[in-house]
């Protein structure tokens, strides 16, 4: 790929390009339109970035590749927005307290559906709904794929998906978001509705903020979140109660996460000036792609085990604290005088687990200098989850 920098500026001009309805620079050197093919493709951004590509890179040899993107994304985004429009008139007709999630959401706020891609459609049901909920979308012709930790999966199609949610936070990522979120209900009911919910625009900036952050924590995240943090800026931040999404970012200890996240945002799709530690934050997310990679959970892992001098990272991921392993193992609890044994046993059982090798082999093959430039970031974000 092409350096990140140039990379960086030429999505913005792409992106703004896409919001403003023109035509965008011409590719720059040193940069390819294979290059932005692959940066939409890790990103999940094939409207946003190809739509406008197109206009510069029609003779090009991958202009057919473009057009088919764009036109899939074009259908995807039809589709989904149908969908959800069904669900809701179904859960509503049979009584299913129930509220649609995140992308849905987002959609209506750029300035046309199609520029905000999603993998999925996204709700979740409340109270005893569940299994009621379950039948319906059976009944509209879902195949029920089953439940994946804190919610269940539904296909249509063979292209269209939804997750069904009954809890907006998984516990097994952060108790006390968990239980934020289960305990502070600040959902309302959808004018003109009796069972659907909204959020106030500062509580869906709350939920997008710390549900980026549980991605960015477990695995990185991509840089599609960015442009939605710049979207949602820049219709509400006027208009935001700013204390109170202070208390809620500090309460669920993403205050500085949001903090970076955002200034990010401006820094690439206003192409202001950009720091070596938000340079290299950008390449991470990109390279990220939009869920991250299984592999990357090692970084949050070593950032709670490590100070901010990364002395004995090696040390630390083969020995972590008794905190850490508290998590895993909570049976230490009661016994810490077997943290050694604890050890061995994550060290044989980690043998046959794919991620655990994949974060041994991270770790080890990750040279010093990427090492603390990816330590730094993790200790600036300040995302201390616990289970």
């Amino acid at each position: 790929m092409a350096d990140i920098v140039a990379i960086r500026k030429y999505t913005s001009e792409l992106v703004k390009a896409t919001f403003e309805n023109r035509s965008p620079k011409p590719l720059p050197e040193g940069i390819s339109a294979s290059d932005i093919i692959e940066v939409a493709a890790k990103g999940h951004m094939p409207y946003l970035l190809l739509n406008p590509l197109l206009k510069v890179a029609a003779d090009s040899k991958e202009a057919e590749l473009i057009k088919r993107n764009v036109m899939l994304s074009t259908f995807k985004t039809f589709q989904q927005v149908m969908a959800a429009r069904q669900i809701t008139e179904a859960f509503e007709k049979n009584g299913i307290r129930h509220q649609i999630l995140k992308g849905t959401i987002m959609k209506n706020l750029y300035p046309s559906p199609e520029m905000r891609e999603m993998s999925d459609v996204d709700l979740v049901v409340y109270d005893e709904s569940l299994d009621k909920a379950a039948k319906i979308m059976e009944e509209l012709g879902y195949k029920n794929e089953g439940l994946v930790k804190h919610h269940m999966i539904f296909t249509k199609d063979g292209s269209l998906c939804v997750e069904v949610h009954w809890c907006l936070i998984d516990k097994s990522v952060d108790y006390k978001q968990f239980l934020h979120f289960k305990d502070n209900f600040n959902a309302k009911l959808k004018e003109g509705y009796s069972y659907t919910y909204e959020f106030s625009i500062e509580d869906f900036y709350v939920y997008m903020i710390a549900h980026m952050g549980k991605h960015f924590f477990e695995t990185g995240c991509g840089i599609r979140n960015l442009v939605d943090i710049y979207v949602y800026q820049k219709k509400y931040s006027d208009i935001m109660d700013a204390e109170y999404l202070d208390r809620e970012f500090s309460a669920l200890g993403i205050k500085e996460f949001e903090k970076h996240m955002k200034e990010l945002a401006f820094i690439w799709l206003d192409d202001k000036q950009c720091p070596d530690f938000y340079n290299n934050l950008f390449e991470y997310m990109v390279d990220s792609g939009i869920y991250g990679k299984g592999e990357n959970g090692v970084w949050s892992q070593l950032a709670k085990e490590t100070s901010g001098n990364n002395q004995n990272v090696k040390i630390r991921f083969f020995f972590p604290s008794l905190s850490f392993m508290e998590e895993k193992y909570p049976w230490l609890k009661k016994v810490p005088f077997l943290l050694p044994v604890a050890w061995v046993i994550r060290m044989v059982s980690g043998l046959s687990h794919k991620e655990s090798k994949q974060h041994m082999e991270k770790i080890t093959e990750t040279n010093d200098e990427k090492t603390a430039s990816m330590l730094e970031i993790y200790h600036k974000m300040g995302l201390k989850y616990r289970r």
